[in-house]
């Protein structure tokens, strides 16, 4: 049942993060564009930590579901809305977050084998 759980959050987040990138933000007086590459970066550490903790899947195959949702992301921002396109860079910093987690994740663990 937990495990459960774990997999309708995932799910949600995954869903309210797609949104999110769909989506454009008015009104709020802040520019976030500036902060693009740097949202992407963090959007996807955290979203592959919620597909690590409820999933468990090996290293290369979450890292092959977080590229693809990167790309789709991409495709879907370029052809779906009118005031976002697709960028390589916005993917590569999908990448990095992936990879980030990914080294903070092993050397957590490595840490935690050593001090037990």
């Amino acid at each position: 049942m937990k495990r459960h759980l774990y997999h309708a959050v995932c799910l949600l987040v995954f869903i309210a993060a797609t949104f999110g990138f769909l989506t454009e933000v008015k009104s709020s007086g802040v520019n976030l564009s500036q902060y693009d590459k740097a949202l992407h970066f963090l959007v996807f550490f955290c979203l592959t930590a919620m597909l690590q903790w409820s999933y468990k899947p090996r290293l290369w195959q979450a890292a092959l579901i977080m590229a693809g949702y990167g790309v789709a992301i991409e495709f879907l921002q370029n052809y779906l809305t009118s005031y976002r396109r697709a960028e390589l860079l916005d993917w590569v910093s999908d990448l990095v977050g992936v990879a980030v987690f990914y080294l903070c994740y092993f050397a957590v663990k490595k840490w935690r084998q050593r001090t037990a």
